[in-house]
């Protein structure tokens, strides 16, 4: 687990994106709980931003592909998969993150741009 952030700066409805161990992740406030996940988008391999977040889903910049949360489920049938949803913890007020593997992003890469 690597330090995300402070829990205290995601309000309700809100993300936040960083890179942890060289990928793009994101933490977002929904329904009173934290959930994390690799902010790519399988489709095209794009990456989901901060402002994403609304009305319950992340909506992807690229081709508009809504994912609902915190299931992370695709709905408008661009992206083959849900989003990889990582394991999060809060400690004392801090944020704690688990980085995918280096093969999970390498390969979420390679099948994205195969298509």
């Amino acid at each position: 687990m690597v330090w995300f952030s402070k829990e205290n700066i995601i309000p309700e409805g809100t993300a936040r994106v960083k890179i942890r161990g060289g990928a793009p992740v994101m933490v977002v406030r929904h329904g009173g709980n934290l959930y994390a996940y690799l902010a790519v988008c399988d489709h095209k391999y794009y990456v989901l931003c901060e402002r994403a977040v609304k009305d319950g889903k992340i909506i992807c910049p690229g081709h508009g592909e809504e994912f609902i949360l915190p299931s992370g489920e695709p709905t408008k049938g661009k992206a083959k998969s849900p989003l990889i949803r990582l394991k999060l913890e809060v400690k004392d007020g801090d944020i704690y993150v688990e980085v995918p593997s280096r093969n999970l992003i390498e390969k979420l890469i390679k099948d994205s741009l195969s298509d």
